[in-house]
């Protein structure tokens, strides 16, 4: 059996590192010209529903049952419009931001100077399909344990 990275999980409490394929780092506003939002929907539902699956099958005991898992994916299904919108709506207001112009001006000056920190990331905290289904499947999975 291989072992479970469960930093992986997008349920998992604490340290969440996200899924490794490139899929999954997909910046939403990218995602959204990419796959419709039903197409995508069906992307994070079924990935936290079978990462609520790993608790059923692998989790420590007493494990979560397979109710439990068909529960979480109920939950992420009826609120992943809202939450979509919502950090959709957090990373567009940020890229419009003045802040965010400012910062990204102060870019294009370091790399004319050719001084740009190696390790900038120009993308909001939650802009990928890893923090989409973190928020969500964390949401899901409390509402599931009520």
């Amino acid at each position: 059996m291989t072992e479970i990275n469960w930093g992986y999980n997008c349920l998992t409490v604490g340290i969440h590192h996200g899924r490794p394929e490139p899929i999954w780092n997909l910046p939403l506003l990218q995602a959204t010209h990419m796959y419709t939002v039903e197409q995508l929907k069906q992307l994070v539902v079924d990935r936290i529903y079978n990462d609520a699956m790993q608790f059923v099958e692998h989790g420590e005991e007493p494990r979560p049952s397979r109710e439990w898992a068909e529960k979480v994916k109920e939950h992420a299904d009826s609120m992943f419009l809202t939450r979509y919108q919502h950090t959709l709506g957090e990373v567009v207001n940020y890229y419009r931001s003045p802040e965010f112009k400012r910062d990204f001006d102060q870019v294009i000056h370091r790399n004319q100077q050719d001084n740009l920190n190696p390790g900038y990331k120009p993308l909001h905290g939650h802009d990928s399909i890893n923090l989409l289904c973190r928020m969500l499947g964390t949401k899901a999975s409390i509402k599931a344990s009520q």
